[in-house]
């Protein structure tokens, strides 16, 4: 649903055709496969990386970043 809420601005929105493709990349519909988050090195190239800090240089992928957050706050 936040994911959704991100494009609602967007001159072309589409409600059934957002939610479908969210649907099919979260493995909900079609082929039912589950694509994991891109590397960080894509989200740099495209410009959408969010907030880099200096965790971000010992870190290929997001999910490790989420993981090393998660680890600290532990501590």
């Amino acid at each position: 649903e936040n994911v959704i809420e991100l494009f609602k601005n967007f001159s072309d929105y589409d409600q059934r055709m957002t939610n479908y493709q969210v649907e099919h990349i979260a493995g909900e519909r079609g082929s039912r496969t589950r694509y994991k988050p891109p590397k960080c090195e894509t989200l740099k190239t495209h410009g959408i990386c969010v907030n880099p800090d200096t965790m971000c240089q010992n870190i290929r992928h997001p999910l490790g970043y989420y993981r090393r957050c998660l680890r600290q706050l532990r501590l």
